[in-house]
């Protein structure tokens, strides 16, 4: 009988294969999780930002009787309910960013620094037959490479 004390040569071999494999595996699904968690997040911030500027434009045109038209990468928006001061409502485009400016005061931007604005497209309609002036919205938001694009429509009251 002969005693063995150690192992070979190729079952060590064999050994640091399997475990290299198993290594290997780990980092890819470790880098697969991390990877998708930094697209889930940057998702997130884009969703945020596109919601609230969609509450922002629909706040301006809540109780709006009358719009500027025609309208692309400005829209003029007056509104009774809010203070004479404050009216005309201006939003503009100017890239990266959407700006607010009330009562020809000057304008402040409205979307965040982390956010940038590729594009953003406004169309008015005027009212005919019986149907509302309609202000519809357009932009695109990016982040992280991520790009989203949000749209609303909006009738005003006459």
């Amino acid at each position: 009988m002969i005693n063995r004390q150690g192992y070979t040569l190729i079952e060590i071999i064999i050994y640091m294969a399997l475990f290299s494999f198993v290594i290997g595996g780990f980092l890819l699904t470790t880098y697969s999780i991390i990877e998708s968690s930094g697209h889930l997040q940057s998702r997130a911030i884009i969703d945020e930002e596109g919601t609230f500027l969609l509450r922002k434009i629909d706040w301006a045109l809540n109780g709006a009787t009358q719009v500027v038209i025609p309208c692309t990468n400005t829209l003029t928006i007056t509104n009774p309910t809010l203070p004479p001061l404050e009216n005309p409502l201006l939003f503009t485009f100017s890239s990266p960013n959407i700006t607010l400016a009330r009562g020809g005061g000057s304008p402040v931007r409205v979307n965040s620094d982390s956010i940038a604005v590729t594009n953003l497209l406004f169309t008015c309609t005027a009212p005919s037959a019986g149907k509302p002036a309609k202000v519809q919205a357009l932009f695109t938001l990016s982040s992280l490479g991520r790009s989203l694009e949000f749209d609303s429509t909006k009738y005003l009251r006459q």
